[in-house]
């Protein structure tokens, strides 16, 4: 009997230690579970850092100030070549052209704005040239002064999606580069028609966001997103959209999406588009199932619905949705 001792523990030590991983990660998983405080409602404002994107863009090149945070992310863009120093008032140009690069939600802008001034070293004129995606925008004459340059954009100059803007200084006697001259540029904006400023732009600010009562209000045509994941499998979405004095072509779209790594990468789950001219409050209310999936509320809100401004309240998780 004893010399069949090792053998029998020969056969079951083998299968022991290999499912020994898999037993120590249920038992990982238990105590997690049991660990894990209990889910319950959450305001959608609590999980999400909320961005708006303007149909009518600003984007502004003077850098952030330290220590203030913004409530939602503004447009942004990116350096591409021809660029020398940052300033408080913008950044300077250093090469011919200057590009950038920058993404729309919407296209088909039909001005293009640019606040500059040029160098002080000079006092022969120059002008800024613009072109957008390789379509000509025109000249405007640059003063030493800070000034609103503006551009008639070509139909389709401006698109959906990546977009690129060159600036190149130009000699106004000659018509050829301005080599040696640089300009200040502190701000750029498109919009869709041609009495457009940077005040109206700007002002009021497009978001009033009230995170203790979970409401926004959207003040300007453009595109809201709120991206957030999912407490629970079987968490519900839900709030309520109110058009506010809306015009007669009012409408709002809502979309709740899959999110992917890249930020405007989504799978749409479901989409709604709603009229002022049939209800002026509409409820939200659409159904999560994976726990942990990235999602994302995105409304869209056309320019007669912004005008009166559109209301989001009440929006929140529910991790145990009454049925």
């Amino acid at each position: 009997m004893t010399g069949k001792a090792p053998g029998r523990v020969a056969r079951w030590l083998l299968p022991a230690v290999i499912a020994l991983p898999f037993a120590v990660a249920v038992v990982v998983d238990v105590v997690r579970v049991i660990r894990r405080p209990p889910a319950v409602d959450r305001a959608l404002l609590e999980l999400s850092a909320l961005r708006f994107e303007p149909a009518d863009p600003v984007f502004d090149m003077r850098p952030r100030t330290a220590g203030v945070d913004e409530p939602w992310e503004r447009p942004g863009f990116s350096l591409s070549s021809g660029w020398g120093q940052a300033v408080v008032d913008g950044r300077w140009t250093a090469g011919v052209p200057a590009a950038l690069r920058f993404d729309l939600d919407y296209g088909g802008q039909r001005v293009l704005l640019v606040e500059a001034r040029a160098d002080r070293r000079a006092r022969d004129p120059v002008l800024l040239a613009a072109s957008m995606n390789g379509v000509d925008c025109g000249r405007s004459e640059l003063s030493r002064r800070l000034k609103v340059c503006r551009y008639a954009l070509p139909e389709g100059a401006a698109t959906p999606g990546p977009n690129q803007l060159e600036l190149r200084l130009v000699d106004a006697r000659t018509g050829e580069d301005a080599r040696g001259r640089t300009a200040l540029m502190r701000r750029f904006a498109v919009a869709g028609d041609g009495p457009a400023s940077f005040d109206e732009l700007v002002t009021p600010p497009p978001l009033v966001i009230d995170r203790e009562r979970g409401t926004v209000l959207i003040r300007r045509a453009g595109r809201f997103v709120a991206p957030f994941s999912t407490p629970r499998s079987g968490s519900v979405l839900s709030g309520r959209l109110r058009f506010r004095n809306p015009g007669d072509e009012a409408w709002c779209r809502v979309i709740v999406a899959r999110r992917y790594a890249a930020p405007d990468r989504f799978d749409v789950v479901s989409e709604r588009t709603l009229r002022a001219a049939q209800s002026h409050t509409v409820k939200i209310r659409q159904e999560l199932r994976d726990r942990e999936e990235p999602v994302a509320l995105i409304v869209d809100v056309s320019p007669a619905a912004a005008e009166g401004g559109v209301a989001l309240e009440d929006l929140k998780v529910e991790v145990g949705p009454k049925r």
